[in-house]
């Protein structure tokens, strides 16, 4: 599934499959596109009482901060669909404002709700 959308005056897009009961989704965009951080996010049963907690791995590449917005839509996307899930973030914008920053954030955040909205009827890891 791929969304686009703007934020501000740069483009951010989102590519997600499903690869068997897991997700993978790619959100890049800005005016160079790149692989700066990846979460891996998983949903495990709890020892001590009955739910779930989400378990997080993350790679972090030298000189990126896209780690930060990779793990909170990795653990999103896991605690609301009860899959295993990889998110690869890729942004870049050349001379961004703090505004710039939160407008990538915010749109990154409401694409992933229509990633939920997609895959939460299909497939998911029974808990």
């Amino acid at each position: 599934m791929r969304i686009e959308r703007k934020a501000g005056g740069h483009t951010i897009v989102s590519d997600s499959q499903a690869i068997g009961n897991d997700l993978i989704v790619i959100i890049y965009g800005g005016d160079e596109h790149h692989i700066g951080g990846i979460s891996v996010a998983y949903p495990t049963k709890s020892h001590y009482r009955d739910a779930f907690t989400i378990s997080l791995n993350s790679i972090t590449l030298p000189g990126h901060k896209d780690y930060v917005l990779a793990n909170s839509l990795a653990e999103k996307l896991a605690e609301a669909l009860r899959r295993v899930v990889t998110v690869v973030v890729g942004i870049h914008m050349d001379n961004a404002t703090e505004d710039d920053i939160k407008r990538a954030v915010e749109t990154s955040h409401l694409m992933t709700d229509e990633i939920i909205a997609h895959y939460s009827n299909k497939s998911p890891i029974s808990s």
